[in-house]
């Protein structure tokens, strides 16, 4: 009895392990044809765009139904209180559109590109 208990315990605390270090997700439309930092491009179109946060540094995952499009490093950075839209905010630089921040209704961070 005591190994099968291990085991429960041990699937539990994997389980809650892979939970919390799961990305979240949220969809994101972008109107016009963006530029990130990095120079990376994302067309007009709507993505699922997911934070995976890490200790060291988060991704911004952006995909288009299953398939990734885009990958870039991003800063979290914590607001007052929680979006009610979801919001993408641009600077021109070169007569392009460069995506600086953005946030995602419903959470409480932004997401800033670097």
């Amino acid at each position: 009895m005591p190994s099968k208990m291990k085991l429960r315990l041990l699937s539990a605390l994997v389980f809650t392990i892979v939970l919390t270090c799961s990305a979240s997700a949220h969809e994101v439309t972008i109107i016009n044809e963006s530029k990130l930092r990095n120079g990376s491009m994302l067309k007009p179109d709507t993505y699922r765009l997911e934070v995976v946060k890490n200790q060291d540094a988060s991704e911004a995952l952006f995909y288009k139904g299953s398939n990734l499009v885009l990958r870039t490093p991003v800063t979290l950075a914590e607001e007052a209180d929680k979006s009610k839209l979801t919001e993408v905010h641009f600077e021109g630089v070169d007569a392009e559109r460069v995506i600086t921040r953005i946030r995602v209704r419903g959470w409480k961070e932004s997401l800033i590109f670097k």
